[in-house]
């Protein structure tokens, strides 16, 4: 599927139709089907679907995508960032968010707004990163 099909979905989804979603498209950038950018924003279609769930990722799903997004990590461009941080910190993947803390430790040069970014999510989120509905409880 393209980023126009998940666009026009149904924001009312169950967890098993997300979860198969999210599948395919994990398996589409694998098989190099939509690049980095593509991925990226089909992810952000699925997971603004998602917290309307009030549900976290099942497994083994949830481990497989902050797998991915910890190896599409990067502090060089300020849209990844921001749009990983929005994933990472809204489906509560913790490896991903440990990689992001790291990050601003080790590397110096992190453009100043890229900086902010991060700690501003780090600030934001607190300890709460494994369940981002514990507002709600």
């Amino acid at each position: 599927m393209r980023l126009e099909n998940y666009k026009n979905l149904s924001e009312a989804m169950s967890e098993e139709e997300l979860y198969n979603l999210f599948s395919g498209a994990i398996a589409d950038f694998n098989d190099k089907k939509v690049d980095k950018n593509e991925f990226l924003d089909i992810l952000t279609e699925l997971m603004e679907r998602q917290v309307l769930t009030y549900e976290l990722l099942k497994e083994p799903l949830k481990t497989e995508l902050d797998n991915l997004l910890c190896s599409l990590w990067n502090t060089e461009n300020y849209n990844d960032v921001d749009v990983m941080l929005s994933l990472i910190v809204s489906l509560g993947l913790e490896k991903s968010f440990n990689k992001a803390k790291e990050s601003i430790s080790n590397n110096k040069n992190i453009d100043k707004n890229i900086l902010q970014e991060i700690q501003e999510a780090i600030e934001d989120t607190g300890e709460h990163i494994a369940n981002p509905y514990y507002d709600y409880e």
